[in-house]
């Protein structure tokens, strides 16, 4: 029988409305693991990755169409209207939001500022935990100059310029809103996509290009203006002074002076605001495009497949998830010492404390203004502390999981921030194609004259470095899955991101500004994928009778199909606010305020320190996962960057070297400082007009206290040459009348406060190279060398034993190895240091027997680590290292950058439901491999170092994990 169209819309409407009327989260579900179409959970990020995400275009066509934006809850325009802007900018925005390819941008530009970073309530949300747990005469006992009590907290004195006095920083305020507002409406009509139909896959930095300094030059009166007004309303300090000295250079008087700082400021903030505006577009255009896709291949296949569709829903409910954990100057051998305490290293570290006197060298001339307060270490060192409320994350880690956890982790060369933080992050080695080319925390590049130093605006720099290289971030690799970034850098394509530098911004005045935030979107998401759970469950169940409707009957199942595209349709577009598949945080501050406070001080070690904050935030998290029902799928890892060591005594080697020998020599050494020294504040650079330094005879940076790089020009090798050693005892200045052999000099004036310098032998790459150390020990200069050759390493003194390595001497932190361990220890240093020969590179030991060897003595991996530390070029001519308990260059005391144990031990570990009983053990791994291991996990692709842009091993074989 035929039935009129009309008739035909009728009985579909009517069957729709039954079939909707039927509950979807019907009590009686099949079991999962009986329902027959149920495929695996690989399957699942295979059709997200091939059929869904890879037809994404970031067309701006589509979401020109999205919804209407709502900012704190009102419509855009109603919230314009209530930012403190000029009359004529608010006039000029509002009479443009009808437009989409305006509003929307700004719309999410917005959002992210506003909504993501607002609305939490105010408070140390730590402190309040505590109050709940300790009583006020505990907390009284606790406290300290980052912590104090009520009335405490009034009258205590600002010790250092980070306690919890110090309210300068960011602030996310109107104000700053109206800012961005004000840069969005003067900067919207120059971004290139604006008018094309699909966003660009990378942002376009500023030039050197008329063009860019034309839209600099528009863009600067406005700058200054709005820090004219910010500066006023501004209460006295550093940041106060900080913006007065720019808007000091934008007076007329200093119109032709070199790097004006307004315009360095400038180029800044059109880079950020442009960039944060694209990323955050192409963030939403993701979240558009991805809801689509995935909705037209759930009720496309449900035609075609429908055991297909339910394979799938039942694979993303079995699903893997990751959390990756970065923590700044988190040690491995200090936590294992704070919550086992029967363990040496605190009463070791206290006796070193103690012995502080006994590290002064007659050439350091003075010391950090900061008295470390160290009351809780003597508690630990001398007594047994028993305190449920202490660390009981850690305590449950390394009681559960001491098999995850790497006994000795390991700090790649230089021990700092910049460079060790995206290796965390991503996997990537430091050099050649797809890594990072980011060497330290300041570098020369030399075939564009160019000097970079990233504490201040040339932080800005570091993704835009890193792509040029090819490095690939988790965010890139994983595209396809649903992915967070809370508070970590390098995250262009992280589908939702909470900003690094606003939470550095922030956060060091509005305690746990980030961590709230995080874990405020991933408890809504939780939510959300509760809801999701039941949504897959529910479908599943109804695919499966869906298919089991016989085929004569037609009604029944075209209107069951219609109920189940409705039900897929709702399911699609919710998916994107469920848990992330890959999460990414970052905490920077155990490592921010040990700078100030030292490593071992109350401020970091007590129960209301900074490490048990980290503890409480880190449970806290967990949590989270356990009430979204996915705990038992994740697989959690954490890398710190580095550790910190304490500093007594501090000396500056361009004063104590350069000063002194043009003192001595007679004329003028060139010398050109590109650092500040730690604990000063940050620089500005032009980005678009650095200065040159191609007239200069040394380039000199420092950064944590410890490591000091020295880049020597005027070489007989040529400008873009980084010198050997043969060549720097032949140093000539541009102005002497002869040479000098500066590597002589730089040993002799540093003395006993060098622990030892590195300096290429020969030209290195990433096969081959020669490092030569230099340092005293007991007055007498040491020469060593390093000779790499793939992957065999060779060490040995030029005239004698080899000694500045320390490689033969047991750590002292931990403890001391069984027989069967020292008699492996013992056959090691053997074989690497004395049956190995020079010219016989078989002889030679691989890098794991040397890491293997080096994990037993205080300097973890320091042969590995020394002989690579020149394999990128801009790593400096010659690195200088500090001698315990002194520092380079800082006013602090705690440093790191250097290649004591106490920087070197990095904590790399992993724990979580998924790690099965027969892990481990880890006994050396360096900190990188973090990244693979956890893509591994999530992937089931398995990675091989030196492939596809990984720089480092994945340790999930270690771990004890099924394979997918």
């Amino acid at each position: 029988m035929i039935i009129k169209k009309t008739a035909q819309r009728a009985l579909r409407r009517s069957l729709l409305a039954a079939a909707c009327s039927m509950s979807l989260t019907s009590p009686a579900y099949a079991a999962l693991g009986e329902v027959p179409v149920i495929g695996g959970v690989f399957n699942a990020g295979e059709i997200l990755k091939n059929q869904v995400v890879s037809t994404l275009s970031y067309s701006t066509v589509v979401a020109r169409d999205a919804t209407l934006f709502t900012i704190a809850g009102v419509t855009l325009d109603s919230y314009i209207l209530t930012l403190p802007l000029e009359a004529g900018v608010k006039a000029r925005v509002i009479s443009q939001i009808s437009n989409p390819a305006y509003a929307i941008p700004l719309g999410y530009f917005l959002y992210q500022y506003y909504d993501r970073y607002s609305g939490m309530a105010a408070g140390d949300q730590f402190k309040s935990y505590l109050s709940g747990v300790y009583d006020d005469r505990a907390l009284t006992g606790f406290h300290h100059s980052l912590y104090h009590l009520g009335e405490q907290a009034r009258s205590a004195p600002a010790t250092h310029s980070k306690d919890q006095a110090h309210q300068e920083g960011i602030k996310v305020d109107r104000e700053f809103i109206a800012t961005l507002v004000t840069l969005y409406d003067a900067l919207v009509d120059i971004g290139e996509w604006q008018d094309l139909e699909q966003l660009p896959a990378h942002y376009q930095y500023l030039t050197d290009s008329e063009q860019d300094r034309a839209l600099v030059a528009k863009i600067e009166p406005i700058v200054v203006g709005l820090l004219t007004r910010a500066a006023d309303g501004m209460d006295e300090g550093d940041i106060k002074h900080a913006v007065q000295a720019v808007l000091d250079d934008a007076k007329p008087e200093n119109a032709n002076k070199n790097n004006n700082k307004a315009e360095a400021v400038t180029v800044s903030l059109i880079d950020f605001v442009r960039l944060n505006v694209l990323k955050g577009y192409r963030q939403y255009v993701y979240r558009q495009e991805r809801t689509q896709r995935l909705n037209d291949w759930l009720v496309d296949t449900l035609d075609e497949s429908p055991a297909q569709v339910a394979a799938f829903l039942q694979g993303l409910e079995q699903r893997r998830l990751a959390v990756q954990v970065t923590v700044d100057g988190l040690q491995q051998g200090l936590m294992q010492g704070l919550v086992q305490p029967e363990l040496p290293f605190l009463g070791h570290a206290y006796q070193r404390h103690l012995a502080a006197p006994e590290l002064k060298s007659p050439l350091t001339t003075s010391s950090p203004d900061h008295q470390q307060q160290t009351r809780f270490l003597q508690t630990l060192a001398e007594q047994t502390y028993r305190d449920p409320n202490y660390l009981p994350f850690f305590k449950r880690l390394y009681h559960s999981r001491h098999s995850a956890i790497a006994e000795v982790g390991i700090s790649s060369t230089p021990t700092i921030s910049v460079r060790n933080l995206p290796l965390i992050k991503t996997g990537a080695k430091v050099s050649g194609p797809g890594g990072t080319g980011i060497p330290n925390f300041h570098f020369v590049d030399r075939q564009q004259d160019r000097a970079y130093y990233f504490y201040g605006n040339d932080a800005l720099q570091l993704d835009r470095l890193a792509g040029e290289r090819g490095m690939q971030t988790m965010f890139d690799r994983l595209d396809y899955l649903k992915t967070l970034n809370c508070n970590a850098q390098y995250d262009w394509n992280a589908h939702v991101t909470y900003d690094s530098l606003i939470n550095l911004g922030v956060g060091e005045a509005q305690r746990d500004f980030g961590e709230k935030r995080c874990l405020r979107e991933l408890a809504v998401r939780a939510g959300v994928e509760q809801e999701l759970s039941a949504m897959r469950r529910a479908l599943i169940e109804q695919i499966e009778g869906y298919q089991q409707i016989g085929k004569w009957d037609v009604l029944t199942r075209l209107s069951r199909k219609w109920t189940l595209q409705q039900a897929l349709r709702d399911y699609a577009s919710k998916d994107i606010q469920g848990m992330p598949d890959y999460t990414l945080i970052y905490n920077p501050w155990p490592d921010h305020f040990a700078h100030f406070t030292g490593p071992f001080s109350d401020e970091i070690l007590m129960p209301t320190g900074e490490l048990n904050r980290l503890d409480y935030w880190l449970g806290r998290f967990e949590d989270v996962y356990r009430q979204a029902g996915v705990y038992d799928h994740t697989l959690w890892g954490m890398a710190g960057d580095h550790g910190l060591a304490p500093v007594y005594y501090t000396l500056n080697p361009e004063q104590q070297i350069f000063t002194a020998l043009q003192e001595d020599l007679g004329y003028r050494i060139v010398v050109e400082k590109i650092s500040s020294d730690e604990g000063e504040g940050p620089k500005l650079t032009n980005a678009i007009d650095p200065p040159a330094y191609r007239g200069v005879d040394v380039v000199v940076a420092s950064t944590a206290g410890g490591n000091y790089m020295l880049d020597f020009f005027n070489a007989r090798a040529g400008w873009e040459v980084q010198p050997v050693y043969q060549q720097l005892t032949r140093w000539q200045p541009a102005q002497a009348d002869k040479a000098l052999d500066i590597i002589s000099e730089s040993v002799r004036r540093l003395g006993d406060t060098l622990d030892y310098l590195v300096v290429r032998e020969s030209a290195c790459d990433s096969k081959l190279c020669s490092v030569r150390l230099v340092g005293e020990r007991d007055g007498q200069r040491l020469d060593e060398i390093i000779r790499r050759r793939g992957d065999r390493r060779y060490y040995s003194g030029v005239d004698s034993q080899a000694r500045l390595l320390d490689v033969q001497v047991l750590n002292p932190y931990l403890p001391a190895p069984d027989d069967k361990a020292l008699d492996h220890y013992s056959q090691l240093v053997d074989k690497c240091l004395y049956r190995a020969r020079e010219g016989d590179v078989t002889s030679w030991c691989t890098s794991a027997e040397w890491r293997d060897l080096t994990r037993f003595s205080a300097r973890p991996d320091s042969v590995n680590q020394l002989a690579a530390i020149y394999e990128e070029d801009r790593a400096g001519s010659v690195n200088l290292f500090p001698r315990e308990g002194i520092g380079y260059n800082t006013k602090v005391p705690g440093r790191h950058a250097g290649e004591s144990y106490l920087e070197k031990d990095a904590f790399l570990g992993f724990w979580g439901t998924p790690i099965g009983p027969n892990a481990g053990p880890i006994h050396s791994q360096a900190n990188g491999s973090l990244a693979p291991t956890i893509y591994e996990y999530l992937t089931g692709e398995p990675v091989h170092a030196g492939q596809d842009g990984w720089g480092f091993p994945s340790l999930l074989s270690r771990l004890d994990i099924q394979p997918l």
